[in-house]
C-alpha cells in the first residue's frame, strides 16, 4: 500500500508540475501579446505624433513665407512719415458682444502695424471699397491694446460707410466677408495700386485649398489692372508689341505671359527684365485685355508677379473658365474684348503681338439702325432699372471691314449681365449690314466729359 501510495502522490505532482507549466506557457503567450500590442500602441502613437510633428513644421513654415512675403508687398506700399503700412486678410467673423454697439468683430494676422482709432480701408467683392474705424484690438493673448503689430488680433470695426440694412435679416449678416483686406492705403492707392491681390496671394500657400478664399482671389484677379513687360517698336498703326514668354505651361507646352499685380512690382524687377530680353516697358491692362493675351494661340495662360514674392499661376483653362462667368460679365460686359490684342506670326519665346485700334463714330441714320434705335429706346422704357443706353459704332483702323455696334449701359452692375443678353436678342433680328454687337458698362469705363456730346444717348432716363 506504501508503495502504492508513493505511486500515486508522484502522479499528482508530476501532473501539477505539467498543470503550473502549461499555465506558465500560457501566461508567457498571454504576456507576448501584450508587449506587442503596447509596442504597436507606441508605434501608432509615435506616427500619430511624427505626423502632427509634420503639420506643425508645415503650417509654421507656411506662416514664415507669408510673414516674408507680407513684408516685401509692404516695402512696395511705404506709407507717409510718421505712419506705418499695414494689411491684414479677415480670416473669420466672432460672434460676440463688441464693446460698442453696432462693431463688427473680425479676425486673422496682422501684417505690418496698426493703431486703435485708425481709419482704415475695406477691399472685398468686385471693386467694393469701404472706410471703418478700428474701435478696439485685441492681441492673440486677449489682452486689449492701443497698438499691435505682426501679430494674430481680434479687432472691433465701426460701422463706417457701409449701407444702412434693408431688412432686419440684414442686419444680421457680416458687413466684412471672410477674406476682405484691410488696409490703411487711401481711398485712391487703394483702388489705383491694387494691394488687395498681393495681400491675398501672401497668405496663399495658407488658404490654397479653400474654395471660399479662392473665389475671393479670383475676385481680386478680375479687378486688378496688371503691368505686361513688353518691347515696342515702331509707331503709329504699325507699331508692334512683343511679349515676354516664360516657362511652358504643362498642359499646352506654351510659354506662359508674365504680369505684375502693381506697377511698382514691375518697377522693382524692371532691371532684370531688361537683361533678360529688353523687355523694359509695360502695358497696364485690365482682366479682360489680359486674357485676350494670354488666350491667344501664342501662349498657355499668364503668371502673375513671376518673381514673387508669390507666384500665382492662371493657366489658359483657367482662365477660359473664367471668362464665362457673370463677374466677368459684370465687369466687362457681353463684348468681344478679347479681341483687342491680336497675334501676329513670331516666335514662340517672344511672339509679336499688334495693337488693334478702332475708330469710334455715330451709327448711319437710317436703315437697319433705325430699327436698332427703337428697339433700344423701347427695351430700356420697359426696363425701370436702366438708366441710359448709347449706341456707337467702331471701325477697325487697319482693317475697314471690322465693325461692330457698342452698347454704353448705365445700370446696376448686378442687372448688368441680364440686360445685355435682353438689348442683344432684342436688337439681333436687325443686325444686317453690321453683324456684331458689343457692350460697356458705362461705370467701369474712363468716358470723358465729352464723348457724350459727340455721341449722345439713344435712350436718357436722367434727361440730362
Amino acid at each position: 500500500m506504501g508503495l502504492f501510495g508513493k505511486k500515486k502522490n508522484d502522479q499528482e505532482a508530476e501532473d501539477k508540475n505539467l498543470e503550473s507549466s502549461s499555465k506558465n506557457k500560457e501566461l508567457d503567450i498571454i504576456l507576448e501579446a501584450r508587449k506587442e500590442e503596447e509596442a504597436e500602441r507606441q508605434a501608432k502613437i509615435a506616427a500619430r505624433e511624427a505626423e502632427q510633428e509634420k503639420v506643425r513644421s508645415a503650417i509654421a513654415a507656411d506662416l514664415e513665407k507669408s510673414a516674408q512675403a507680407a513684408a516685401d508687398v509692404i516695402s512696395l506700399f511705404p506709407a507717409r512719415e510718421g505712419e506705418d503700412r499695414f494689411f491684414m486678410l479677415v480670416e473669420a467673423n466672432v460672434y460676440t458682444e463688441p464693446v460698442n454697439k453696432g462693431d463688427e468683430i473680425v479676425t486673422g494676422i496682422l501684417r505690418g502695424k496698426l493703431r486703435k482709432g485708425q481709419e482704415i480701408q475695406v477691399l472685398s467683392g468686385l471693386d467694393s471699397l469701404n472706410r471703418v474705424t478700428v474701435d478696439v484690438i485685441r492681441n492673440d493673448s486677449r489682452e486689449t491694446v492701443d497698438e499691435a503689430s505682426d501679430e494674430r488680433v481680434e479687432l472691433e470695426l465701426s460701422k463706417g460707410d457701409f449701407a444702412d440694412a434693408d431688412s432686419p435679416d440684414q442686419e444680421t449678416e457680416s458687413r466684412v466677408m471672410n477674406f476682405s483686406v484691410l488696409t490703411n492705403l487711401s481711398a485712391e492707392e487703394g483702388r489705383s495700386e491694387g494691394v488687395r491681390l498681393p495681400a491675398m496671394l501672401c497668405e496663399f500657400s495658407r488658404y490654397q485649398g479653400d474654395q471660399q478664399f479662392f473665389g475671393q482671389l479670383m475676385n481680386a484677379a478680375l479687378t486688378t489692372e496688371y503691368s505686361v513687360p513688353a518691347k515696342i517698336s515702331g509707331s503709329g498703326s504699325s507699331k508692334k508689341v512683343s511679349f515676354a514668354g516664360l516657362r511652358p505651361d504643362k498642359e499646352s507646352g506654351l510659354p506662359m505671359l508674365p504680369a505684375f499685380s502693381s506697377f511698382k512690382s514691375f518697377e522693382k524687377h524692371k532691371a532684370v527684365l531688361a537683361q533678360g530680353g529688353g523687355f523694359n516697358s509695360a502695358i497696364q491692362m485690365d482682366f479682360a485685355q489680359l486674357c485676350a493675351v494670354a488666350r491667344d494661340d501664342l501662349h498657355g495662360g499668364a503668371v502673375v508677379d513671376p518673381l514673387g514674392p508669390v507666384v500665382f499661376g492662371l493657366p489658359k483653362s483657367l482662365l477660359d473658365t473664367s471668362v464665362k462667368t457673370v463677374q466677368f460679365h459684370a465687369l466687362f460686359g457681353e463684348s468681344k474684348y478679347a479681341e483687342k490684342f491680336v497675334p501676329q506670326p513670331g516666335q514662340a519665346q517672344q511672339p509679336e503681338q499688334k495693337v488693334k485700334e478702332y475708330n469710334v463714330t455715330k451709327p448711319a441714320e437710317g436703315g437697319e439702325y433705325n430699327f436698332i434705335d427703337q428697339a433700344v429706346k423701347k427695351y430700356g422704357g420697359s426696363h425701370a432699372d436702366i438708366s441710359r443706353i448709347c449706341v456707337v459704332v467702331i471701325v477697325g483702323r487697319d482693317d475697314p471691314d471690322d465693325k461692330s455696334y457698342v452698347c454704353i449701359l448705365d445700370c446696376p452692375q448686378d442687372k448688368y449681365d441680364m440686360n445685355c443678353k435682353g438689348i442683344e436678342n432684342a436688337v439681333r433680328p436687325y443686325l444686317k449690314a453690321i453683324k456684331k454687337i458689343q457692350f460697356r458698362p458705362f461705370s467701369k469705363d474712363k468716358f470723358g466729359d465729352q464723348f457724350f456730346e459727340a455721341f449722345p444717348w439713344a435712350y436718357n432716363k436722367l434727361g440730362v
